[in-house]
Order: C-alpha cells, then structure tokens, then sequence
C-alpha cells in the first residue's frame, strides 16, 4: 500500500508523535551552522589563550635570561677585574725586583771598579800608607806603651822617612810584618789594637753597604 502523505492538521495525535520521534522534521541549515558557529568561537578562545601563554612564557623568559645573562656578565667583569689587578700588582713587583737586580749589579760592578783603582793606587802611589797610619793613631784616646806599628817592609821604610818626627815624640815602634799588604797597618797598644789593614777597612766600607765582598778576590 502506497504511503499517502496526509495533511499534519488532519493527522491524528499518534501519527504526529510517531513522525516527529523518528525525524520526520529534518533540522534547518541555521540550526546546524549554530553549533559549528559556537565550535569555531570555542576553537578561537582557546587558540587565544594558548597564544597569550606562549607569549607570556616567551617574555618572561627573555626576562630571566637577561636577568642571568646580566649577572653572568658582572661576575666574568669581576673576574677579569681581579685578574687585571693581579697582573698589574705582579707587573710592579717584577718591576720592583728588576729594579733591584739592576742596582745590585751596578753596586757590586762600582766597587769592582773601586777595588781595582785602589790597589793599582796602593801599588803606584808609595805614600798611600802614610795618611792610614796617621787615621789610626789618630783614632786611639790614647797612646799607652808598648804602642807599635806594625807595616809592610816597604812601607817601613817610608814611615821611617815621611813620619820620624811624629813617630819619635810619641814614642811609636815600627815593625816590618810581611803579612800585611801594602797600603795598610796594624796599630797596636797596651790596651787597644786597631786593624787598618786594606782588608778590613774594605770589608767595613761593603758591611756599610750591605754587601759582600771579599778584597782578597780579583
């Protein structure tokens, strides 16, 4: 039996309930585009949300990063500050110790030089004795007996030429004593004695001057 389509006003109660239960009314366009509509919305809100945590993140991690980046910066600044300063410091130290070197070099090649001048001196000039005899007698308080001078045998002879007077008032001995080199003397009395041999009064001119140096040594 053919199905005829009867008017919905002449329909009965069950008819009407039947075909509205199994979709006789098909849904309008506008009704489906409501919610794609809403989908599309909903799709939007969240895409904008997660954009706005992304670009949070992204800031707040710039921030941060310069933040570590600054304080990486200040403290390899430090770092190389210190180590600048160290390097200056130990610079100057050097410096300081070069310095010294140079001067101590240039002290000990002066008194090379010194040493040498006075014995080709000692050796040349045949009165060099003379004034460091006179120095030593000079030197003591008093003359107290026995009080003797004692030289090399070269020089005995020009104490005895140069200094007779004064050697004769005040009662001095001359005495020859090979060990001592020429140019220096031993002045010796009852109660001092007083070394002016060329190697003890170098030795107290190099002991003034904090220095080591044997006279005795080229």
């Amino acid at each position: 039996m053919a199905n005829v389509a009867v008017p919905k006003e002449q329909q009965t109660a069950y008819q009407r309930w039947e075909m509205s239960s199994f979709g006789d009314d098909k849904p309008t366009a506008a009704m489906m585009a409501r919610p794609k509509k809403k989908l599309d919305e909903s799709n939007h809100a969240v895409n904008q949300i997660l954009e706005n945590v992304r670009k949070e993140a992204y800031t707040k991690g710039m921030q941060e990063g310069f933040a570590v980046g600054m304080a990486k910066a200040k403290e390899h600044a430090a770092e190389e500050r210190q180590q600048f300063v160290q390097l200056m410091d130990n610079f100057s130290l050097a410096l300081e110790k070069a310095d010294e070197a140079i001067a101590d070099e240039l002290l000990s090649l002066a008194l090379d030089l010194a040493k040498s001048m006075l014995k080709v001196k000692l050796n040349v000039d045949t009165s060099a004795v003379i004034p460091v005899v006179v120095d030593a007698i000079h030197y003591l308080p008093h003359v107290q007996k026995p009080a003797r001078i004692l030289v090399h045998h070269e020089d005995a002879h020009i104490l005895r030429e140069y200094l007779a007077e004064e050697i004769s008032s005040q009662h001095w001995q001359i005495q020859e004593d090979s060990s001592i080199e020429r140019g220096g003397c031993l002045v010796e009395t009852g109660a001092n004695q007083i070394d002016a041999s060329n190697q003890m009064r170098w030795k107290r001119i190099t002991d003034a001057l904090a220095k080591h140096d044997d006279w005795l040594l080229p």
